[in-house]
């Protein structure tokens, strides 16, 4: 099967640590922040919860096959994926705190994630795992993408949350390849690459809307009008989810490459637009 010409990260793209700090922090936000909606706001908050074992799973991933990098560059920007992933963990430990002071069960939700990641831990061998994350790093590209290019999805949400999140969406679409130049290097197989992200997807799709049903009916918001229409924001013909699907069919080609047809420029317009929050920016007083 022949694989894809050599693709690189495009022009002016560098995978960069940046410390942040966002207004959320000190000034809160609602229980309902996306929209006034439970659904959005719940489905949304849930997410955050697979931050924490997922970023780890996927530093874990990185470190244990780095060494056999002989591509100085390459194992330079995994010095920084795992930095950056690390903050995101950081950032969004931060708003799970808060909302579970609102009284939101956010530690059962990371629980599930967690469960669901040591299976996968201690079924796969290290390729293996490097496969499920380069899926996995995907997805959240997927997720970044869409974030970031299509307003109507984070539309009514709180901007001092919107903040965080879109922050996360351009870092996720800026180290969108790492993992997966480090299994090309490493000649990981086609076959193990796409069959590995068919459970990976599956699982972390289920697991959010499980998580999802749970907060709704603790909140006794499960059977509402809210929920349909939340459920045609994820589902719908422009929905969040149904718009993964030609990327998601897009990587099963052989010549596949996160870089194929990714649109770097959003990631310039999230800093032009965001450098604020940056705590160590170039023009800061912060280390």
């Amino acid at each position: 099967m022949e694989a894809h010409p050599a693709i690189r990260r495009p022009d002016g793209v560098k995978v960069t640590f940046r410390r942040m700090k966002f207004d959320f922090e000190d000034q809160g936000f609602e229980r309902y922040w996306m929209d006034g909606s439970a659904f959005k706001s719940l489905f949304w908050t849930q997410l955050s919860a697979a931050f924490a074992p997922g970023e780890k799973f996927f530093m874990d991933s990185a470190r244990a096959l780095k060494d056999q990098i002989r591509d100085p560059q390459l194992a330079e920007e995994i010095v920084e994926f795992c930095r950056q992933e690390g903050h995101h963990t950081a950032q969004h430990l931060k708003f799970d705190r808060m909302n579970a002071e609102k009284g939101i069960d956010v530690e059962g939700c990371r629980r599930r994630f967690t469960v669901l990641l040591d299976r996968a831990r201690g079924n796969l061998d290290p390729m293996e795992m490097l496969a499920a994350t380069c899926a996995l790093e995907h997805f959240t590209a997927c997720f970044a993408d869409q974030y970031l290019t299509q307003p109507e999805l984070s539309a009514g949400a709180d901007p001092k949350v919107r903040a965080l999140w879109a922050w996360h969406a351009a870092e996720e679409a800026e180290h969108r390849a790492t993992c997966y130049d480090l299994y090309e290097q490493l000649e990981g197989r086609y076959g193990q690459r796409v069959t590995t992200a068919i459970g990976a997807w599956a699982g972390i799709l289920a697991a959010s809307l499980y998580n999802t049903v749970v907060l709704l009916r603790q909140d006794n918001k499960l059977m509402t009008r809210d929920t349909l229409a939340g459920l045609w924001y994820l589902a719908g013909p422009r929905g969040l989810i149904t718009r993964f699907l030609p990327p998601f069919a897009r990587y099963f080609s052989p010549r596949f490459h996160p870089w194929r047809g990714a649109d770097p420029a959003m990631i310039a317009r999230w800093q032009a637009e965001n450098r604020k929050y940056i705590q160590n920016a170039p023009e800061s007083k912060v280390a």
